[in-house]
């Protein structure tokens, strides 16, 4: 079968972990052979994965919150090209929506990967207690699966969970005990399940997302009963010792999202704002002595004592730097942003109610100031220089009709004589001021 091949490696893996993990358990004194050792490495290897994804768990927050800051720009995007149908404006919008994504360093399906990246782990701890019993009799296609022999495999077989064996699904349970166990295992599931998809939906999103109108919060509704129904209807057809794994994973999973919500909560939310006012106020009760110290320090200096003050900036920031991560408030800034204008940012984090909690974009926020001044100062030069041009044009086109005004008021009444006399004066006068610019280049060259 060539799903099989597929996860041949995935399965030889698998089985690695697990009787690396027994052996472990063994040597830590449990039982050798059939026992909870084997149930125990189940659970071992659900950690170990969980472990491997934690980095993937940080940039799916991020991505998240990228994908929620973003939500209120792809509304623009999508109500400009609402009524166009045709390709060229679907690719356009495409364009758009991808060089929005790739500004904000998000991806709607960043968030999907931590799902997606456990999958072949799932199956293949699927088909590796599926191999266990072929294994064990000699029937399998390869004498072994890695390390897991025909013995490994025996012991594995008769391994139980409180009853129920660890490859035995269902179906195929003998005995009201096993079913039992099976059944309840899937119940504990689908409740983790539910658990955690409630925390996602209720608990953990901005009020502005709350609103039954809300495609998204449709969506995610929907996806919190439909879910778990599904898992629990496909855990019938699980082995139990998958269903050890999927519960242990929804346990991780919603200890993930406790410790989430408390420390990392998405911007918005109920928790969000708790935690901000328990920041700023942890922040207040420090910070404001401190600036009111240095206040009292710029009231002694002189005012033309330029070299004193910036000492006493350098001072005060060093100390405020010192005690800012203490309540998680970011202490790097761009080097653009001077020393002065750092403190401003921190003073002004004490003495002002806070929008949100400070944080990198909070940091980046006075570079991006400082880089949109001046391209907004680099794009109005041109336009100024341009008025000014057409400024001097427009004089110069002014005196111009003032002359031929005046000449052709004095030609009135002229001879052609005259007027051929008025001409040769006008020549001459224009060869004479050449005359006399030569010969006062001729001179400083000279000199």
């Amino acid at each position: 079968m060539w799903f099989d091949k597929l996860l041949y490696p995935f399965k030889v893996a698998v089985a690695w972990v697990m009787v690396r993990l027994h052996d472990v358990f063994v040597f830590l004194g449990m039982d050798d052979g059939s026992g909870p050792a084997w149930v125990l490495s189940i659970i071992g290897l659900t950690i170990i994965v969980r472990i491997l994804l934690i980095p993937l768990f940080f940039k799916q927050i991020k991505a998240s919150r990228g994908m929620q800051a973003l939500q209120p720009e792809l509304k623009k995007l999508q109500d400009k090209y609402k009524n166009k149908k045709d390709q060229a404006s679907r690719q356009r919008m495409s364009e758009e929506m991808m060089a929005l994504y790739k500004e904000h360093g998000t991806s709607p399906y960043s968030s999907c990967m931590p799902v997606l990246l456990q999958m072949p782990v799932f199956f293949a701890l699927f088909r590796v207690l599926a191999s266990t019993g072929p294994i064990a009799e000699g029937t399998y296609q390869y004498s072994s699966l890695g390390p897991l022999t025909a013995s490994k495999a025996a012991e594995i077989e008769g391994s139980t969970l409180f009853g129920a064996p660890l490859s035995a699904t269902f179906p195929t349970a003998v005995g009201l005990t096993p079913k039992i166990v099976i059944v309840v295992m899937i119940v504990l599931m689908v409740i983790t399940q539910f658990i955690t998809m409630r925390q996602l939906t209720m608990k953990n999103m901005p009020e502005s997302a709350k609103d039954p109108s809300n495609p998204m919060m449709r969506s995610q509704q929907m996806m919190m009963y439909t879910m778990p129904l599904i898992m629990g209807v496909s855990g019938f057809f699980f082995q139990t010792g998958v269903l050890v794994y999927w519960f242990t994973t929804n346990l991780w999973t919603m200890g993930q999202q406790f410790w989430t919500i408390a420390q990392m909560p998405t911007p918005g939310s109920d928790a969000y704002i708790k935690l901000m006012g328990k920041r700023r106020k942890g922040y207040v009760e420090w910070a404001r002595p401190v600036f009111e110290e240095y206040d009292n320090e710029v009231r002694k200096l002189d005012a033309d004592d330029e070299q004193g003050r910036a000492d006493l900036v350098e001072r005060t920031l060093k100390k405020v730097k010192k005690s800012a991560p203490k309540q998680k408030i970011p202490t790097k800034f761009g080097a653009d942003v001077t020393a002065e204008q750092q403190l401003g940012a921190y003073r002004e984090l004490a003495y002002s109610e806070w929008d949100a909690m400070p944080d990198e974009r909070w940091t980046r926020k006075f570079e991006i100031a400082k880089r949109n001044a001046k391209t907004a100062k680099e794009r109005n030069q041109p336009q100024r220089l341009t008025k000014r041009e057409r400024q001097l044009r427009d004089q110069v086109e002014r005196r111009r009709l003032e002359r031929e005004r005046q000449i052709k008021e004095r030609q009135q009444g002229m001879s052609p004589e005259e007027l051929e006399r008025k001409r040769e004066e006008r020549r001459q006068q224009r060869r004479n001021a050449a005359r006399k610019k030569k010969q006062g280049k001729d001179q400083n060259d000279k000199a």
